[in-house]
């Protein structure tokens, strides 16, 4: 899409959650057949070290609320203000309605707040961010409540070493608000290349290749959607797979967001000097410094902190390492670079200044599970009982 500038909207709270449990690459050094010497070899050149992971159950959504409510406490911002929920989620906790209304519904938000999400990856936060920049601005509403959640560590096979040290949990919480005074411009880049559409995907389970129980009249026995497959010690199960072309990600990582990225510093007339800091994507420690060198960016501007200690929190990685660098000084107005890529094939760069009189900042805390927490069995038998016409228990 075009570039886009706006004047008028502030980022007024931030905050990110991550589970407790907290796995360290040498925790899992029976995957590399105890050779301490290639664990580090490969903490050094990925920039592997720790992850979080949530517990089975725990959902997306689960870690979105939990960042809300710690947000709106903190700030002492009125979630009766809040015009629209925008929750970005690759892993929604049903296919309709949308798991928005869930989170509405949890946080006690006002009836006339409009809810909705948006399916995206990686690049969905500054995706969530440009749709709320452009709907305040507007003055279609004035405060927006962006939620991001994702839980990418659940699908990772803890055998396969390309994928499984990769990928974290966590939620993010961002509010943004109309500010009648006008602002030091936020500028934005987004843009998508649908001919990588197969490079990151979960094939299974949409209306493409649906799933099928035994009494559907669609039935077919040699499917083999739950069959388990295997190759070397690995077992798959294509319910349930998902399929990553590193190769290709990689590749339109190098040939084509450096130049978007360049593209968007040019539209809004800044220098890396005007940059204290480039927040990439925290795919891995080499790619965030290999986009970093061709922008020409110095890598001690270039953090990949957020990886090192949380892992590759997709759609919350720009926000995470956000918090963790200005939690403590984040009422100082500061400007910086994000730039994140990923499914789609797609990118999503925006330059803003952060911080200021009235902003707040949480940084990163952990995840507290609500008490109301149902089981998966205790889920599957009330939507039982509720489909069977029985009495809901």
């Amino acid at each position: 899409m075009p570039q886009s500038k706006f004047e008028h909207v502030k980022v007024a709270g931030l905050l990110t959650v991550v589970p407790q449990n907290e796995i360290c690459i040498y925790d899992e050094a029976q995957y590399y057949n105890n050779n301490v010497k290639k664990i580090d070899r490969m903490r050094k050149i990925v920039g592997f070290w720790k992850r979080r992971v949530a517990d089975i159950g725990t959902t997306p959504s689960d870690l979105a609320i939990d960042a809300a409510k710690k947000l709106f406490e903190q700030s002492g911002i009125d979630k009766k203000t809040i015009d629209v929920l925008i929750f970005v989620v690759q892993k929604p906790d049903v296919i309709n309605p949308a798991t928005a209304f869930y989170i509405h519904r949890e946080l006690d938000l006002p009836k006339s707040c409009m809810s909705f999400d948006i399916n995206q990856g990686c690049p969905g936060w500054v995706y969530g961010m440009h749709v709320a920049h452009a709907m305040v601005e507007s003055k279609a509403c004035k405060r927006v409540l962006l939620l991001a959640g994702d839980t990418p560590a659940e699908y990772a096979d803890p055998k396969d070493r390309e994928k499984a040290p990769l990928f974290g949990d966590s939620a993010t919480a961002t509010i943004l608000e109309y500010s009648e005074e006008k602002l030091p411009a936020t500028y934005f880049d987004l843009g998508s290349d649908g001919s990588g559409f197969e490079s990151l995907i979960k094939p299974v389970g949409g209306e493409r290749i649906k799933i099928f129980d035994k009494s559907s009249r669609f039935y077919d026995e040699g499917d083999a959607l739950f069959d388990i497959f295997e190759k070397g010690d690995r077992k798959v199960c294509l319910a349930s797979a998902r399929y990553m072309d590193g190769l290709a990600i990689f590749d339109f990582t190098m040939n084509v967001v450096p130049d978007k990225i360049k593209a968007l510093m040019q539209y809004a007339g800044v220098a890396e000097a005007d940059i204290p800091y480039f927040m990439c994507h925290q795919a891995n420690k080499q790619i965030v410094q290999t986009v970093a060198q061709r922008i020409a960016f110095p890598l001690e501007k270039a953090s990949y902190e957020a990886f090192e200690n949380y892992g590759n929190q997709t759609m919350n990685s720009i926000p995470s390492l956000i918090c963790m660098k200005y939690k403590e000084n984040f009422g100082e107005p500061v400007k910086i670079l994000c730039a994140s890529f990923g499914n789609g094939l797609s990118w999503a760069s925006c330059v803003i200044t952060l911080g200021g009189k009235g902003t707040f900042c949480g940084g990163v805390q952990t995840f507290e599970k609500p008490k109301n927490f149902k089981t998966r069995r205790e889920l599957i038998s009330n939507w039982k009982n509720k489909i069977l016409g029985d009495k809901h228990e």
